[in-house]
């Protein structure tokens, strides 16, 4: 319960920083340079999905078991690892932009020019706060959140102030709250860079999260395109502005999503040392799903029975018309702690091929969905889209879990396994 409310209050004030930054762009935008920014952002979660894939979600796993007696080093070998795809990952946002410069879309183009600039250093913290989840320290992970927040508002503030508030200038203070944050998260964690030179830990570990990330990149790539595929395609219908309102919608939401993420977070290590013991195991799974789902459920209700006000308190009167929709949206993150429990049982299992499996089907059947209903009614067909979507996400994985579970209880009982063997071998006979 402890390590669980620092988690919580970690992601909260991380998250609580970027949801009152999204609310002030809603409100002091037009919603054409809103629907830019989260036609923008979208892509960018796109590079921070693979970065997750490739080093935080693999970090978790090998931090807490594998590489635990050597941590710091490991931490440092990341770093490296951090470096070449930040580099990487620039490149590709500012291909896309100058991909929308010549398509004739100037707003499209700074913003992707801006996030190339600070996307090392928005990732970058990504990868110091989960380090500290490795050796079970969530405090330590919340006042990092603590310190970006007071960083992160009065260089907002500040902006405000001298009235250079822009999406531009909103990502570059969020760019150097990041890099104080993590050098600050770095020395507590004592992160060691080890030598490239016959460096058998680096070798290693990469090698390891290429065996594991191979499949987490399938997985994220499956997973973005269902939630984040309606900010691209929303504007063909609807344009920049219809996206702009979804995206307004979807931040109303955000506090519930992030808190089932903190604890999330939390759970997979959790479940890598539980999962020695396939009883503990399992029941660890189900206890887990009752308060995250319990959770989301009363967070719907609350914002369902205040959509009005809600909306009103937060955008001062835009996007009023749309307010009637909480009712249908808030219900994402009851299903979102339940998929989101399921995945990380299979990913402390250490199989990411398995959710693959679960995250393709997902894809195939949101992509479908997403493009029929936004077709159908714009952004009401965006908001049932993503939560009908999220529901069959939920039952793929949690039938794919089962699946698992049920081999591997097959493979450890002998007993099992001879009648299997004998029913083989009587098949055969016939």
């Amino acid at each position: 319960m402890t390590k669980g409310f620092w988690a919580v209050m970690d992601q909260g004030l991380l998250a609580g920083s970027n949801f009152v930054l999204n609310i002030l762009l809603a409100r002091w935008l037009t919603p054409y340079e809103y629907g830019a920014f989260s036609l923008a952002f979208a892509i960018f979660l796109f590079v921070g999905a693979l970065h997750q894939a490739t080093l935080l979600e693999p970090m978790l796993v090998f931090g807490s078991g594998r590489y635990k007696e050597r941590l710091p080093e490991y931490l440092g070998t990341l770093v490296y690892g951090h470096l070449g795809f930040a580099i990487l990952g620039s490149l590709a946002l500012v291909a896309a932009a100058l991909g929308f410069a010549l398509w004739g879309s100037s707003s499209l183009s700074a913003v992707l020019l801006s996030l190339a600039l600070a996307e090392p250093f928005i990732l970058l913290l990504w990868l110091m706060r989960r380090a500290c989840y490795t050796r079970f320290e969530p405090r330590l992970a919340a006042s990092g959140g603590a310190l970006y927040m007071v960083l992160m508002l009065a260089g907002a503030y500040a902006l405000y102030r001298f009235e250079w508030l822009s999406t531009s200038t909103a990502l570059g203070v969020m760019a150097i709250s990041s890099l104080a944050v993590s050098l600050w998260l770095a020395a507590h964690l004592r992160v060691k860079l080890p030598s490239l030179r016959g460096g058998g830990l680096t070798r290693e570990s990469l090698r390891s999260h290429w065996e594991y990330g191979r499949w987490s990149v399938a997985n994220r790539g499956m997973y973005w395109f269902p939630n984040n595929g309606y900010y691209l395609l929303l504007p063909v219908w609807g344009g920049l502005e219809a996206g702009g309102a979804f995206k307004a919608l979807m931040n109303l939401i955000m506090p519930m999503q992030q808190t089932v993420t903190s604890l999330i977070v939390l759970l997979l290590p959790f479940l890598v040392r539980a999962r020695e013991q396939p009883k503990k195991f399992d029941s660890s799974v189900r206890l887990s799903l009752v308060p995250l789902v319990l959770a989301a459920a009363l967070y719907w209700l609350f914002i369902g029975v205040f959509h009005d006000q809600v909306v009103s308190l937060a955008y001062g009167g835009r996007y009023a018309e749309y307010a009637d929709l909480l009712w249908i949206l808030g219900l994402l993150p009851v299903a979102l702690a339940a998929n989101e429990v399921f995945a990380q049982a299979l990913r402390a299992l250490e199989r990411p091929d398995a959710l693959f499996r679960a995250y393709t089907l997902y894809a195939v059947i949101g992509g479908i969905l997403a493009v029929g209903f936004m077709y159908a009614w714009g952004v009401v067909g965006a908001v049932v889209g993503i939560l009908v979507s999220r529901v069959v996400a939920t039952a793929l994985t949690a039938t794919v879990l089962s699946l698992v579970r049920r081999r591997q209880s097959s493979a450890d009982d002998p007993g099992l396994l001879a009648q299997g063997e004998l029913a083989r071998k009587e098949s055969e006979g016939r």
